[in-house]
């Protein structure tokens, strides 16, 4: 009974795992763009908040953490620069552009086909996903998928565009929706 209560405390920890590290500041990494172009976390942290998503073209949960990072994109433009860190090995870059380009996803995709940037965040399981504040601050780290994360990436996107942003009025649901319909 006691191995089983242990087990249960592990499961939870591990779960809450995705605040823990909350509050720690984000390394400066650079990698290549779709392109071939080499850009650093630098470079869009000076644009505002950054959602960075580690994936692979072999990770379901990653492809369905990626269609809901893309619409955050769209959703959130003026305020968030989403990058999607490709994790696959070399041989499957090509694989990676062609699901990215299919999709016509929005988002800055990056490779990491030598691991340096996975080694420096400690990414052992992906889908990954951390919100990084301008200052480098990470304000949110989550590893999975799973229905509703998407809610808590949206409600830390809100919660700081409304604590950083001049504006008479705060971002909401309701807003987002009315600005939407009025298009």
């Amino acid at each position: 009974m006691k191995l089983l209560w242990n087990t249960i405390l592990v499961i939870i920890l591990m779960c809450c795992v995705g605040n823990i590290f909350a509050l720690d500041k984000a390394q400066d990494f650079k990698l290549e763009n779709m392109k071939g172009k080499h850009v650093k976390l630098s470079d869009y942290l000076d644009k505002g908040l950054v959602v960075i998503d580690f994936w692979a073209t072999w990770c379901e949960p990653c492809k369905k953490m990626l269609l809901e990072l893309n619409k955050m994109q769209d959703k959130y433009k003026e305020h968030i620069t989403v990058i999607t860190i490709n994790c696959d090995k070399p041989r499957a870059k090509d694989k990676a552009k062609a699901f990215i380009k299919s999709k016509k996803f929005s988002v800055v995709n990056l490779f990491d086909t030598k691991k340096n940037v996975q080694k420096l965040y400690n990414i052992t399981n992906i889908p990954r996903t951390i919100v990084i504040a301008p200052d480098s601050t990470i304000l949110f780290e989550h590893t999975g998928f799973q229905r509703g994360i998407e809610e808590e990436i949206e409600a830390e996107i809100i919660k700081w565009i409304n604590s950083n942003e001049p504006k008479t009025e705060e971002i909401d649901e309701e807003n987002i929706q009315n600005q939407e319909n009025d298009s």
